[in-house]
């Protein structure tokens, strides 16, 4: 499938939403994991957009691929590396004015798909999560 490129802002999430949620209908991933597709892939891009390049404009790029039962999505920037699945789950237990700022949208991210990698290759942070149908 042909990838999606954006500016990596906040202002790019309706075209990429739209973009991958084509290609999910396309793929005929049942509308029941749209939501969960939806919000996986916001976390992603926010992130994305409010930190991968410090401040700076980049751009980032979305590629969708299916296999028989799962839909996947791959997220890739030319940020600063990064590997949000290396991040410390969030201690859920702790008082919420305990907590720190931030961590539960990978928590999301990583609890929600059913498989998510990561690899820097060639300067590239390139993020993949998958779910299964």
């Amino acid at each position: 499938m042909t990838a999606f490129s954006a500016t990596a802002a906040l202002t790019s999430l309706p075209g990429i939403r739209d973009y991958v949620l084509a290609k999910a209908q396309k793929a005929n991933v049942p509308i029941s994991l749209e939501p969960k597709l939806d919000l996986v892939l916001e976390e992603i891009l926010v992130n994305v957009a409010n930190h991968a390049y410090g401040g700076d404009q980049g751009k980032v790029e979305v590629e969708c691929s299916q296999s028989p039962g799962a839909f996947c999505c791959t997220v890739r920037d030319w940020g600063v590396p990064f590997n949000p699945l290396s991040t410390e789950e969030p201690d859920l237990d702790a008082d919420i004015d305990d907590r720190p700022i931030g961590g539960l949208g990978l928590f999301l991210v990583t609890t929600m798909s059913n498989e998510c990698s990561y690899t820097r290759k060639n300067d590239v942070n390139e993020l993949t999560f998958c779910f299964s149908y």
